[in-house]
């Protein structure tokens, strides 16, 4: 009995620690599925996380892509080519609006107002996305720009003044250049004497030039004893014609206040003419090569103001750009300008030799 009975407990013993082991074994593979159930795949997480990025950077493309334009069809409508300084402004901007991948479609007034208006009108019927008017009369061309405007084609304004409803204007301040480029003058003659004027009316530029020759005959003792209209086209001629004429009759002037280069271009001829080169001061604004050479050689004129017409024409063909892509611009560009005198004439005569080859007729 008692053998029987030590068998039954070690039977028992036996079935126990195999019921043990296998609730163990079921545990821990409960607890295996539980951790897998449970523990993100790592794997998983970079794959959403990639995909989250793509999306990220597709929303940033198409927010870029929102903001640019492909090609664009400018239109560029000059007054006229009778100088390097419009021709800078018109052959720059086209090359750098071709090497940008637009399409351009070239307009040249020579020098008549109304057909400056038509060659706007035709930009227009040609599909020009924007169209740049420069050196241009801003009243002449009021009723074309209207017209274009209401037909949904941008217009900015270079060098031709504000025209209402336009979407910019990068303008040199003419007004302050000729403040600038008088007193100069008037205190190389003493704020007193007689005086010859010369200038017209047609564009802001020369305008501003006859503003500030008021004020300073207002404002100093200077008697304004002829003036000069001028033209352009053919305003060295015109300048040196009526100079000739107003010369023989006023010998006795200490200065010409002209409103740009080419009227400077005139004096000068006509000062030599009449012996006077050494005696009688002039100014001008523009920077042409026979001007700066005259500054440089100690003649007549005083000084000149020459316009930064790379970095403008460069702003002026991305502003189209931003423009057409429906970003907001500021409506007044200023053109930046330095004064050209004796002191710094040989820092400017180089570029403007090189820009005279590069822009020659």
């Amino acid at each position: 009995m008692k053998r029987l009975l030590a068998m039954v407990l070690a039977l028992i013993m036996v079935f126990s620690m195999v019921g043990c082991t296998s609730d163990t074994t079921t545990d821990d593979a409960n607890s295996e599925n539980n951790n897998s159930a449970t523990t993100p795949n790592t794997n998983d997480a970079n794959t959403t996380n990639e995909d989250a990025n793509k999306d990220d950077a597709t929303e940033d493309a198409d927010k870029e892509a929102s903001t640019t334009t492909g090609p664009l069809k400018i239109g560029v409508s000059t007054n006229a080519l009778a100088n390097a300084h419009n021709r800078h402004m018109f052959e720059g901007v086209i090359a750098i609006a071709k090497e940008r991948g637009h399409e351009v479609v070239e307009a040249n007034a020579n020098g008549d107002a109304a057909q400056q208006a038509n060659d706007v009108e035709n930009l227009v019927q040609a599909g020009c996305d924007v169209i740049i008017i420069q050196n241009g009369d801003n009243f002449s061309l009021k009723n074309a720009v209207t017209e274009a405007l209401e037909s949904g084609v941008h217009i900015i304004s270079h060098d031709t003044g504000w025209i209402d409803g336009i979407d910019c204007m990068f303008q040199l301040n003419s007004i302050k250049v000729q403040a600038d480029i008088c007193m100069l003058l008037a205190a190389e003659v003493g704020f007193s004497g007689k005086i010859i004027t010369t200038g017209h009316q047609d564009v802001f530029a020369l305008r501003a030039g006859g503003y500030m020759h008021d004020a300073f005959l207002q404002e100093y003792d200077f008697e304004e004893v002829a003036h000069v209209q001028t033209t352009f086209p053919g305003t060295t001629e015109v300048t040196y014609n009526g100079l000739d004429s107003a010369l023989t009759a006023h010998p006795d002037v200490v200065a010409i206040f002209t409103s740009q280069d080419l009227e400077a271009m005139g004096a000068v001829q006509a000062l030599k003419e009449h012996g006077l080169d050494d005696k009688v001061k002039c100014i001008g604004v523009d920077g042409e090569i026979d001007t700066l050479n005259d500054i440089k050689a100690g003649g007549p004129t005083l000084c000149t103001a020459i316009a930064d017409l790379d970095g403008a024409n460069q702003e002026v063909v991305e502003t189209a750009e931003k423009i057409c892509a429906g970003e907001a611009v500021a409506k007044y560009h200023e053109v930046p300008y330095d004064i050209v005198t004796a002191e710094n004439v040989d820092e400017f005569l180089a570029k403007a030799e090189e820009d005279a080859k590069k822009y020659a007729e």
